[in-house]
């Protein structure tokens, strides 16, 4: 007797555990369903300025957030942007710090004090790199940063490139490692971790032969990604690349990223994308109504991706 009431308490919880599920999916479902102007909370903006009409753009749309890339930034100017922005809105949106810029890895910190990347890479020191990471991302989030587009997972690029100092090392088990502890320490800190660029990344738009069927001919390094999936990164850039799809699906079903894919900078309306965040570039977007732009070019909106991107805001 005892056994019977014991298993229909247990199906009884789960019963009810089912039912609550399912009406909270449906509840989601109906309400993301119901958001006006719902593609607009798939994208974010790359700043170059601040001025007025940023400003008009996060409050008459439901942009998600912003990516702050500007040259030569120091940290008085970040805070006051950031302290403008916040005031000038009424609700919470995410804001970016764009690390592939030489100046915004050195901003908690003297100029001449060496953090990029490839010195972090040669101290070879997993622990520094932690210590170095946790600094700076409580240093932006007192400031009002909430989320980093960095580490980059990438090891190889053209000597030339503005990627050189922001490289880990072309070791791609010490770079695993320096990345995985980099995205530990950014989230411990309370920041939203963008990792870059897969599959790899290119000075230029990346077009590849349609005949490579095999993804892992073309991927960078499958290690320094799994680092960065393995220590919970929210986000991952992908590069502009033809046949996008194909390298969406390897990165979910065989890498298992479960986060959010995010453009790289859109320059071109062929490079939007319908499964993830879009971001359009200063150059792009600062001549055109951008209400429009999302609404033409936009098929239809992930509801699954929205979902995510909400429950990301939400922990802002």
């Amino acid at each position: 007797m005892l056994y019977i009431i014991i298993i229909t308490i247990i199906l009884l919880f789960v019963l009810v555990f089912l039912f609550i599920t399912h009406f909270n999916n449906n509840e989601e479902k109906t309400y993301l369903n119901n958001i006006d102007n719902d593609k607009e909370i798939l994208t974010f903006i790359s700043v170059k300025n601040y001025d007025n009409e940023l400003i008009n753009i996060i409050n008459t749309t439901k942009i998600s957030g912003i990516i702050i890339n500007i040259d030569n930034l120091d940290i008085d100017t970040l805070y006051n942007i950031i302290k403008t922005i916040k005031r000038s809105i009424n609700r919470k949106i995410f804001i970016a710090l764009d690390q592939d810029y030489k100046s915004t890895y050195n901003i908690a910190y003297h100029q001449k004090f060496k953090v990029y990347p490839s010195y972090i890479g040669e101290r070879e020191s997993e622990e520094y790199a932690y210590k170095i990471a946790y600094e700076r991302a409580l240093k932006l989030k007192s400031l009002g940063i909430n989320m980093i587009l960095s580490p980059i997972c990438n090891t190889y690029c053209n000597e030339k490139s503005h990627l050189k100092e922001n490289i880990f090392t072309n070791d791609k088990i010490l770079a695993s490692r320096l990345i995985y502890q980099t995205v530990k320490a950014q989230k411990d800190a309370g920041i939203i971790t963008a990792l870059k660029y897969f599959p790899k990344y290119y000075d230029d738009e990346l077009y590849i032969d349609e005949k490579i069927d095999n993804v892992e001919n073309v991927l960078d390094n499958r290690e320094t990604f799994l680092a960065g999936i393995k220590a919970n990164a929210d986000i991952i850039v992908m590069s502009h690349i033809k046949n996008a799809d194909k390298y969406k699906d390897f990165l979910i079903n065989n890498m298992k990223f479960k986060g959010i894919i995010m453009t790289d900078y859109i320059n071109d309306s062929k490079n939007i994308i319908s499964y993830g965040i879009n971001v359009f570039s200063y150059n792009y977007y600062r001549n055109k109504n951008i209400k429009n732009m999302i609404k033409n070019n936009i098929k239809e909106m992930d509801l699954e991706v929205c979902s995510k991107v909400l429950k990301l805001i939400e922990r802002l």
